[in-house]
């Protein structure tokens, strides 16, 4: 779980490293910010016979960091709300990251 976890830090200072990049910033502007953060692998694996079919695990809510990555889930039902208030079903393909 450590590899993985380390895998998905490095992932997003790299994508923070491109943001910084294409706003004209200096490449380190937000890894300099996020060294030392409390950061959060928080898989959301869950015993599935304890809980009843269409058991809500991980209701609406804010993400709190500034920037959150998703690996592909093995089961349905993770959404994401886009600016006009819709709801999306979001899924990952294999190989793929969603930040």
């Amino acid at each position: 779980m450590d590899k993985w976890g380390y895998k998905l830090h490095d992932a997003v200072n790299g994508v923070s490293e491109m943001a910084a990049i294409g706003l004209g910033l200096e490449k380190s502007n937000f890894t300099q910010k996020l060294s030392g953060g409390a950061h959060l692998l928080a898989p959301t694996g869950s015993d599935l016979e304890k809980n009843d079919v269409g058991a809500i695990f991980a209701g609406f809510h804010y993400d709190i960091a500034f920037l959150t990555i998703h690996g592909k889930s093995r089961y349905p039902g993770l959404y994401v709300w886009l600016r006009n208030n819709q709801k999306l079903q979001v899924k990952v393909p294999n190989g793929c990251l969603l930040l």
